[in-house]
């Protein structure tokens, strides 16, 4: 039964950081000297991340037991590593929201009519590995707190 665990955490892993990587290569690359229409369904980097979204849940929902196994062996100061974890995941959702609203700050003049938050150029800037590292903190800190801990 571990063996299979872990196996299906590495799999999971994989599909998930393979999923990043499909959305990075169908976003679009803005271009502000040339045209940049948006079509109807012209978002295709959001279709690869539904497909493969159970198996994400499912990596990131085991972190909270591999996380517990690693503080476990390693005996790490609690305090310390919540707060790190806290540290962690407001410093990436920062970065990743600046980076979302400085692209849609710079973008904007150069449609006629508003663009949304998500569209075919921000696929990459809200699915990627910082993303990911982020919604791993939060099974990091979880960790901590399961019944089994001493």
């Amino acid at each position: 039964m571990r063996a299979f665990f872990i196996i299906s955490v590495f799999l999971s892993g994989l599909v998930s950081l393979g999923a990043i990587w499909i959305v990075h290569q169908m976003t679009a690359n803005f271009n502000p000297d040339g045209s940049n229409p948006m079509w109807s369904n012209g978002n295709p980097g959001l279709f690869f991340m539904l497909w493969p979204m159970p198996f994400i849940f499912y990596f990131i929902f085991s972190m909270i037991f591999v996380f517990e196994k690693i503080h476990n062996k390693y005996k790490v100061n609690r305090r310390r590593f919540i707060t790190g974890y806290t540290l962690l995941f407001i410093g990436l959702v920062s970065f990743t929201l600046y980076r979302i609203l400085d692209f849609n700050r710079v973008a904007q003049p150069y449609f006629e009519y508003e663009i949304g938050y998500l569209n075919p150029y921000t696929n990459d800037l809200f699915f990627n590995v910082w993303t990911l590292l982020a919604a791993l903190c939060i099974p990091a800190i979880v960790s901590f707190y399961l019944e089994g801990r001493k």
